[in-house]
């Protein structure tokens, strides 16, 4: 995109109504896990979203078919909801990317390749991405740079099967250890050259070790999608815990300008977890979000 691109996407973002600009996303884990995700398109829409997020997994297994994909993306569109994203986090778990086998990053690879023809054929444009993991608590496992480095190169291979899907590859700033700095995420996104290698960006994850206000306007046009989530900090340290939204420590006004002023056009999802003994849980999130997207 270039510097007038750019000035022209910011320039009629900050004309157009906040309902233009952004659209309701939420992530499936607000449903049981055993609930079909047809009912889940349902539900979804029921709730004032416009859009669902899908983790790839025991409803929607890696190897699904193109025809079941099909099916399930007419549901969707039948329920007037799109499918905001899929979730690669579980194979990639199993495969990282910064493994130091070469056989375990090749499945990893062959994984994020299956997952971009299973985006394409459920009509869905981004793929969330966790590559790697440093290490797991106070386990160190693998280095910063080599994580880096191998991460970089295994997903170079597949840039070009994102290009030609149209499928957008976004990992996303997680409990991870690994691009923990704006500045890291925005090279490492720029380093593919790619309009087709974003950033996820999740706003409550970012509060442990940094603003997501800022986040924004540094990552800027490279953020293809946005999780909401509030996160209350403690007293002590850095230390604190996942909220509901409103209730946290989250600045939900400078957050919206950030996401205006670099004309972030698209779906805000939360990610919240199910909650069986609140069944209107889903419809106070949808309400808090509509008061989070009138601050822009």
């Amino acid at each position: 995109m270039t510097r007038r691109e750019f000035m022209g996407v910011s320039a009629s973002a900050l004309a157009a109504p906040a309902s233009a600009r952004f659209r309701k996303g939420i992530c499936a884990t607000i449903f049981p896990k055993t609930m079909p995700l047809e009912e889940q398109f349902r539900q979804t829409r029921a709730a004032g979203f416009e859009g669902l997020e899908i983790p790839i997994g025991d409803l929607l297994p890696l190897d699904t078919g193109r025809e079941q994909a099909q099916r399930l993306a007419d549901a969707a569109q039948k329920a007037g909801v799109e499918i905001v994203s899929l979730w690669v986090s579980a194979p990639l778990s199993a495969n990282p990317l910064n493994h130091p086998d070469p056989e375990v990053r090749a499945r990893g690879v062959e994984a994020l390749r299956k997952a971009i023809t299973l985006a394409s054929w459920m009509n869905c444009g981004v793929l969330l991405i966790v590559p790697g993991r440093l290490g797991t608590g106070p386990k160190f496992q693998y280095g910063y740079q080599e994580t880096w480095d191998r991460v970089s190169a295994e997903m170079k291979k597949v840039v070009p099967d994102a290009e030609k899907a149209r499928v957008c590859l976004a990992p996303e700033n997680v409990w991870n250890k690994f691009l923990v700095s704006p500045l890291e995420m925005r090279a490492f996104v720029d380093q593919f050259r790619s309009p087709w290698v974003g950033a996820y960006f999740d706003i409550g994850n970012i509060l442990q070790y940094g603003y997501p206000q800022d986040w924004i306007l540094t990552l800027g046009a490279r953020i293809k999608r946005v999780h909401a989530k509030d996160y209350k900090l403690s007293t002590r340290a850095e230390q604190g815990r996942f909220v509901d939204l409103l209730e946290g420590d989250v600045d939900w006004k400078d957050v919206m300008a950030a996401l205006v002023k670099v004309g972030y056009r698209g779906f805000i999802s939360p990610e919240y977890s199910y909650r069986p003994d609140d069944p209107d849980y889903i419809r106070r999130i949808s309400a808090a979000l509509d008061k989070i997207l009138a601050m822009a």
